[in-house]
């Protein structure tokens, strides 16, 4: 459903200064009292493969969503829908990536001044791509109707709100086996 210039827009433009960003995310508080991992340990465990794929179908399914739902409106409208959709999700989900175990409130949602700025950057660069006039042409956009990044910001939430539930379950099950 994504144009080629669409992607690479995502990969190349709107990924890149978060990915900076989270790169640069300060350590957790407790990091230091972690143990080593083994060095025969994976990178990247079972739990974090279901993470990843969990939100990897959600966005997936939600952009085709946004397009087959607009589709009836035409095709350029469809396709600019699922296309910042897919942006937007990419961006929502930065929260839950900055830690797998801390929720927001103990890291601080502002506690990387980089990575909202970088946020803010890429989002606004893709509010660009989707109303002037020469990025329209190159990522074969259409102006979105307010309504349609109102149903957006809307399936932009569970990326943010479950994993923050899910961790914050997770920490006070952990401190109450610990006490």
């Amino acid at each position: 459903i994504f144009l080629a210039t669409q992607i690479l827009w995502m990969n190349l433009v709107t990924d890149g200064a978060t990915a900076v960003a989270l790169g640069l995310e300060p350590s957790t508080p407790s990091q230091m009292a972690e143990p080593p991992k083994d060095k025969h340990a994976p990178i990247l465990g079972w739990k974090g493969v279901l993470i990843i794929g969990a939100f990897g179908a959600y966005t997936g399914s939600a952009s085709l969503w946004l397009f087959y739902s607009t589709l009836p409106e035409g095709e350029a409208l469809a396709r600019t829908a699922a296309f910042t959709g897919m942006v937007f999700f990419e961006k929502a989900s930065v929260f839950a990536f900055r830690s797998f175990h801390l929720p927001l409130r103990i890291i601080g949602g502002f506690s990387n001044p980089l990575l909202i700025l970088a946020l803010g950057v890429t989002l606004s660069l893709q509010i660009l791509a989707v109303y002037w006039p020469p990025l329209q042409y190159l990522l074969g956009t259409v102006p979105l109707p307010k309504e349609q990044f109102i149903e957006i910001a809307l399936l932009c939430l569970p990326l943010v709100i479950v994993p923050e539930l899910l961790k914050m379950f997770v920490l006070n099950t952990t401190r109450r086996s610990l006490a």
